[in-house]
């Protein structure tokens, strides 16, 4: 939504020289020799955007996020009057995420310039993504009284309405920006999205397909159509896509190694180093497949969230497992490497889970540490005999969206009323006031284990999994720990999603049984569906 006009105070043949050697250097990723010739060329004309850019990109892929923000604030607060270069440089700092900056200096033209529907537009996308909906609404929607035939004003007025629920509002608006201007991809990328979210699978793969008709190389579209591919059960051809997913920011981080990604090559004799991508959960869903590698290689070295060095250290014994350290990247540090080949850990199941049937009608289960089990064992012992069944119920990061894939504690209160159940808690968020809430409301408690931290200290959050008969919970990560535990599973999540690969249960993980929940869902009334199954299973 940028001219990205370039405001230069002198136009001399050695300043543009030195910015177009800038432009090549950071293009093969020599960012600090990129950033010393933009600085030469900000020395002879500080507003050059094009340099000030340049620079900042490169300071953010060198880690000096600092300094890049030091030079938005100057560059801001030199930036005068000239509303154009106002503009193009509250873009400059959106993209990358100084958001702050961004918002003063879109709010900055718009006190000159109040119908500026660019700046209408650009600020309420930006207040939509720091959780001010109805903010996001009103400047959109001024927008559009502005401009009534922007159709990218629709288009996101339809982005920030899916945000709220309001989805039939949400596809009207995307309606009406196709029927005035159908050329604009992420219109229908977006609208992908929302299709996604009403379980219309196949419309979503058509609306992707029209932006990618639009727009070729949009890596957003392209990672979108691999989710979605892989959601309907076309799984090649989603994993084929999958790495667009880095491509455009999506999954990280982002090492390329030039020449060592690994694509399936005999690993006879081969180093090959696989890393974490993403969260914890989805780190345990593709670990599932590295008995597997680690059968087929010489040697596996591990790189993954220091919480489960042990753990994964004691379940492969025999392979390297170390914290993500970034030691090397395959960027500026590149010397490095200590293997042959390399991997993301979801391009490793890209090569090893091409089908459903390529998966293991069982995987090998994560072995916590012995002792605290034992402790575990002890513990659970002591608040009395029955089954011990652990609970999770929502997630560290839930907005209008995700919740609909989450309940409340009090949702389950049947389920502490079933005869001999023991309640336990995995929940790793703050539970205080909900179990409070359920001990004073319906005398019953959710026993939770004393000094354990279920997110920092992940072996003791997998001793205590691992002892108990059964898990219930949504798309978190106690649940994926408890399937790769093995641990008999109740789970309750969307009926599409990609992890599912196109079936109705969740290959990775054996142990689950898998629920539907959507935007229609009677909550209580499926808690209480999935209560009346465990307890037919722990009786049975």
């Amino acid at each position: 939504m940028s001219t990205m006009t370039k405001r230069r105070s002198s136009s001399g043949t050695d300043t543009e020289r030195r910015f177009a050697q800038g432009q090549r250097l950071q293009a093969r990723d020599r960012h600090e020799d990129a950033a010393a010739r933009y600085r030469k060329v900000l020395a002879s004309d500080p507003a050059h955007l094009g340099a000030i850019t340049g620079l900042t990109q490169c300071l953010i892929a060198t880690k000096r996020q600092a300094e890049a923000v030091a030079l938005l604030n100057h560059a801001a607060d030199n930036a005068g009057d000239d509303l154009h270069y106002i503009f193009d440089l509250a873009v400059l700092c959106t993209n990358v995420k100084h958001s702050t900056q961004a918002r003063s200096l879109y709010e900055r033209l718009l006190e000159v310039e109040p119908g500026h529907v660019a700046a209408l537009i650009n600020l309420g996308v930006l207040v939509d993504e720091l959780g001010e909906k109805q903010r996001a609404v009103d400047l959109i929607s001024r927008a559009i009284e502005m401009k009534p035939d922007s159709a990218t004003a629709y288009g996101m007025l339809g982005k920030v309405l899916t945000g709220t629920k309001l989805f039939d509002d949400a596809l009207a608006c995307y309606h009406r920006s196709i029927e005035i201007d159908a050329g604009i991809s992420h219109t229908w990328t977006n609208l992908a999205a929302l299709y996604e979210i009403l379980d219309r699978q196949h419309d979503a793969l058509e609306a992707l397909q029209r932006a990618l008709a639009i727009d070729p190389e949009c890596d957003a579209a392209r990672w979108n159509l691999a989710r979605t591919l892989l959601a309907t059960g076309y799984t090649g051809e989603g994993w084929d896509m999958y790495g667009f997913g880095f491509a455009c920011g999506q999954r990280q981080p982002y090492r390329p190694f030039p020449g060592l990604i690994w694509e399936g090559q005999d690993l006879t004799g081969k180093t090959i180093m696989v890393w974490r991508e993403q969260g914890l959960g989805d780190d345990l869903h593709f670990s599932t497949c590295y008995s597997d590698l680690v059968a087929r290689a010489s040697h596996v070295i591990i790189e993954t969230d220091r919480r489960l060095v042990p753990l994964y250290q004691r379940t492969w014994p025999s392979a390297t497992v170390r914290p993500e350290a970034w030691r090397s990247t395959g960027l500026d540090n590149y010397g490095e490497v200590d293997f042959d080949y390399t991997a993301p850990a979801g391009l490793v199941a890209a090569q090893l889970r091409r089908r459903v049937a390529d998966f293991p009608p069982a995987v090998t289960p994560l072995v916590p540490d012995a002792a605290r089990m034992a402790e575990c064992r002890e513990w659970l012992a002591s608040i009395g005999p029955g089954p011990k069944v652990g609970i999770s119920w929502t997630s560290g990061k839930v907005d209008d969206l995700r919740s609909i894939y989450y309940t409340q504690l009090a949702d389950w209160a049947a389920l502490f009323k079933l005869e001999g159940i023991k309640v336990v808690n995995l929940q790793y968020t703050n539970v205080e006031q909900e179990a409070e809430a359920l001990l004073l409301e319906h005398g019953l408690t959710l026993h939770r284990m004393p000094g354990l931290d279920l997110f920092n200290d992940l072996e003791g959050a997998a001793a205590l999994t691992a002892c108990l008969d059964v898990t219930v919970g949504p798309p978190s990560f106690p649940v994926a720990l408890a399937g790769a535990l093995g641990v008999p599973t109740f789970h309750y999540g969307a009926a599409r999603i990609w992890t599912k690969l196109g079936t109705d249960h969740m290959p990775w993980f054996p142990s689950l049984r898998c629920y539907d929940i959507g935007r229609s869902t009677d909550k209580p009334k499926m808690a209480a569906a999935i209560i009346a199954d465990m307890d037919r299973f722990l009786r049975g």
